[in-house]
């Protein structure tokens, strides 16, 4: 505490107990302390601030002055260090976030729900995309956050935040579940524009398994016109378990796996620079993802 705290403390015991030795107590230091610190802001405005009496002390009218501007100073000082307190724990700033459509139309929305709801001022600037794309996006500093599906040569701090199981999916109206290994060589597989590293891991899985190529008749823009060909029938596609969502129960999922048995699997990450920590938006918002997984 600063001396002129210090001095506005003392004066102000001392104005409301009238008595030099009540508000020595008060403020637990000695009467002669106590004492001597009126001196000496008596010595600095040359005037008294006190009538002393043998019953105590009373205010001169300069000593009126000066106990209603020591209160009020004491409390604009109170109300600053709330509003500073306040401003310090407030997060504001914007957020640059890219994000995987995938993540982003089935994992992101409740995340981000939570977030804003928790950090209002924070502003956001969203953009989604394949992997690949964020991926430049992040390493041209477009954004400052990316969470991309995938393994990617990115340089910067990463943070496993979800992990999806690959899986054949057929319509839930077919006669038998799971597919018949001989009928996936004869219906068509409906390849969907997306990230390149996923097919990589299906032809992988299918070289382990078939001598032949699939029947990959069938190429489609989107996951969802994926599922709408699935739905009726025309075919059968490799998804990504997220990728199901809500749709789940309109779709059979077989899990794939290697021929170790172990399950294919496709990882999502989060990306950032660890010097882009030092922003408080960006620290909060990897900090809250961390409180999700």
């Amino acid at each position: 505490m600063e001396t002129m705290e210090k001095d506005w403390h003392f004066f102000i015991a001392i104005a409301e107990e009238g008595n030099m030795t009540k508000a020595a107590n008060r403020l637990y230091i000695s009467q002669p302390a106590l004492s001597y610190r009126l001196q000496q802001l008596e010595k600095q405005f040359n005037k008294p601030l006190f009538i002393r009496t043998s019953r105590g002390v009373t205010l001169t009218e300069t000593g009126e002055l000066y106990y209603h501007y020591a209160l009020d100073m004491l409390h604009r000082k109170r109300e600053f260090e709330n509003t500073l307190s306040n401003y310090s724990k407030e997060i504001t700033g914007t957020l640059r976030l890219g994000v995987s459509s995938i993540y982003a139309n089935y994992m992101l929305p409740d995340i981000l729900s939570g977030f804003t709801q928790a950090y209002p001022k924070v502003k956001l600037e969203v953009y989604t995309g394949i992997s690949s794309k964020i991926a430049q996006l992040f390493q041209s500093n477009e954004v400052e956050v990316a969470i991309i599906r995938g393994p990617q040569s990115i340089d910067g701090e990463s943070l496993l935040i979800h992990t999806d199981r690959i899986g054949l999916v057929t319509n839930t109206s077919l006669p038998s579940k799971p597919m018949p290994r001989e009928d996936i060589l004869t219906l068509p597989f409906i390849r969907y524009a997306t990230a390149h590293d996923l097919y990589t891991i299906i032809d992988k899985w299918w070289k382990q398994h078939y001598q032949v190529p699939p029947n990959d008749s069938i190429k489609v823009d989107t996951m969802a016109t994926c599922r709408q060909f699935i739905r009726k029938n025309l075919g059968w596609s490799v998804l990504p378990e997220t990728g199901l969502g809500r749709f789940s129960d309109e779709f059979t999922f077989e899990p794939l796996l290697w021929e170790d048995g172990t399950p294919l699997l496709r990882e999502t990450k989060l990306y950032y620079q660890a010097n882009s920590l030092q922003r408080r938006a960006v620290h909060t918002f990897i900090t809250y993802i961390k409180s999700t997984i």
